[in-house]
């Protein structure tokens, strides 16, 4: 797991403003039958960078693959949000990245934003827009678009004025470089 990454340690509360995403589960009930096991808003919210509008939203976490779906609900997110996920499992999470300006003090906090993670990493603009900053690289992106991480060193940086919402599947995988 990248280390550098400022997630934070104290208690921060996310801002009001941050979107708050309802998680539903499916399951079995006593009958076999399927069911909803969990209808609620996810619990699972990790502030970055000691900045309330910086808020990464975990919604399901697995170990390993095949993913075993009998017996109870378990959605295997630990109390703080790890950036990477499991060797051999995945993660699925929102992160919703304020204006730049919110958090980024043009210096250490900014360098430790760029990470690389054990993993191919699905990244897909659902709402605003952000920039994807690559060593040699960056491009923009905006609504709809979609991005494939293949365990590169990157960082997101956004340069408007709004909020940004990116959707992140992570698959356990390998880093081409080292963070």
């Amino acid at each position: 797991m990248p280390e550098n990454i400022p997630m934070s340690e104290r208690k921060v509360d996310p801002a009001a403003s941050v979107q708050r995403f309802r998680r539903l589960v499916t399951g079995l009930d006593e009958r076999g039958r399927s069911t909803f096991l969990s209808d609620e808003l996810c619990p699972h919210m990790q502030v970055v960078a000691d900045t309330p509008t910086f808020v990464a939203t975990d919604f399901w976490r697995h170990e390993k693959v095949p993913v075993d779906n009998s017996g109870p609900m378990d959605d295997g997110v630990m109390d703080q949000v790890s950036i990477s996920p499991p060797a051999t499992g995945s993660v699925c999470r929102v992160v919703e990245f304020p204006p730049d300006s919110h958090w980024d003090d043009g210096g250490e906090i900014r360098s430790r934003m760029f990470h690389s993670t054990a993993s191919l990493d699905y990244a897909v603009v659902l709402r605003g827009e952000i920039w994807a900053v690559l060593d040699a690289d960056e491009r923009k992106m905006t609504a709809g678009d979609v991005l494939i991480q293949r365990g590169t060193n990157h960082f997101w940086s956004n340069r408007s004025e709004s909020s940004c919402v990116v959707l992140f599947v992570l698959i356990g995988g390998t880093a081409v470089r080292p963070c």
